[in-house]
């Protein structure tokens, strides 16, 4: 409108986007040429590239797009069977520590922006042939999501959305190594999605050893923080554990879980 169209405009722009999968404002038939050389002259539909693009026999595909400052995350096309997954990244690098888990080599170098965020998942969505369609989100890439939930939640409201990518919020899963304050501000938010709490220890010693921010928390706060979570929301709650060889998978450490989860 700022530009003199009709707000209309915005409308066929977005579905083109979401719908269409344009690559280009070029592409975009049913716009004016003036229209389309005026997007073209003011803006940028992607901002960031394709650095390197793996493929799978299993049909799984991992990008590592480049970022426009220089940064670089992956994300990943899953399929299997009828399901065509996406797992995206939250943030450059990662505060968490890890010690399974190359992310968080070099910490963290900031936030993803909600823009870089849906662009990881419009580039996926481009891997699809024209009669597939996108039916699975996880927010499990590079970064801890709950450490940018503004953001993060900003880029699900647009993959949820009818007129983005039409992700029924069921199917949206946020990954965490369990950060009590965010569960809590993610169990009072609008839309509640499916959370995966990334536990890999049944104790603190371990974990503490083995996700080294445990050490600020403690397993039992994010064992409390996840219950209220699932008592909020009623979505489903999922704990994840790589096992480690003689680290967490001795029998004690099974036993352990078993009565943790109980």
């Amino acid at each position: 409108a700022e530009k003199g169209e009709k707000p209309f405009r915005a409308s066929q722009i977005w579905r083109w986007i979401y719908h269409g999968r344009a690559t280009s404002f070029d592409s975009m038939s049913d716009l004016s040429q003036s229209l389309r050389t005026t997007l073209n002259d003011h803006f940028v539909l992607f901002a960031c590239s394709i650095v390197r693009h793996q493929s799978s026999p299993d049909g799984t595909e991992k990008l590592l797009v480049g970022l426009a400052d220089g940064g670089e995350v992956e994300c990943v096309l899953l399929r299997d069977g009828d399901r065509r997954s996406i797992c995206v990244s939250s943030q450059v690098g990662c505060a968490m520590g890890c010690v399974f888990c190359a992310s968080g080599l070099d910490g963290v170098e900031r936030n993803l922006t909600k823009g870089e965020i849906v662009e990881q998942m419009l580039r996926l969505q481009h891997r699809l042939p024209a009669d597939e369609r996108l039916s699975h989100i996880v927010m499990m890439g590079m970064g801890e999501p709950l450490a940018n939930l503004d953001r993060v939640l900003g880029a699900l409201d647009v993959a949820r959305s009818p007129e983005g990518l039409g992700i029924s919020p069921r199917r949206i899963t946020i990954s965490t190594v369990g950060l009590p304050v965010a569960i809590d501000r993610l169990a009072r938010h609008a839309v509640p999605y499916n959370l995966a709490v990334s536990l890999h220890a049944p104790n603190d010693d371990l974990r503490n050893k083995l996700v080294p921010v445990n050490k600020k928390i403690g397993v039992e706060a994010v064992m409390q923080a996840a219950d209220r979570y699932f008592d909020a929301s009623g979505r489903r709650l999922t704990f994840e554990y790589v096992l480690l060889g003689n680290e967490n998978d001795s029998v004690t450490c099974a036993e352990q879980l078993a009565r943790l989860l109980r």
